[in-house]
């Protein structure tokens, strides 16, 4: 028997378990709506989703579809994978291990249907 599905909420929950470097994190729907963001902070959460929604489309015209995008900054980082349902993006410090953190990201958006 599997366990309950992955909400929005138990997605933003499940990253911090899987990573200490994740800051910050949101998770869209498929119409680009806030679904869940780190302490429900919907002020945070719109600036957050306004960016990944603009990174997202930047990367997708720059190569022709593409569907995720890492952004490396002095201070942090930041990655978002975008699913046909979902969006999940994250902040974190400088050194976390992108394909890593590529690999969780895609299996919440897959998770979460």
């Amino acid at each position: 028997m599997s366990g309950p599905a992955l909400t929005p909420d138990l997605a933003l929950d499940y990253l911090g378990e899987l990573s200490t470097d994740i800051r910050a994190a949101l998770v869209l729907d498929s119409g680009g709506k806030l679904a869940a963001v780190t302490g429900d902070d919907e002020e945070r959460g719109e600036r957050m989703r306004s960016l990944t929604t603009e990174l997202l489309d930047a990367a997708a015209e720059a190569s022709d579809g593409g569907d995720q995008v890492e952004i490396v900054t002095a201070d942090g980082s930041v990655f978002a994978v975008r699913g046909e349902s979902w969006t999940v993006a994250v902040v974190a410090g400088r050194a976390p291990l992108a394909s890593l953190m590529f690999y969780d990201l895609r299996n919440v958006v897959r998770d979460l249907g």
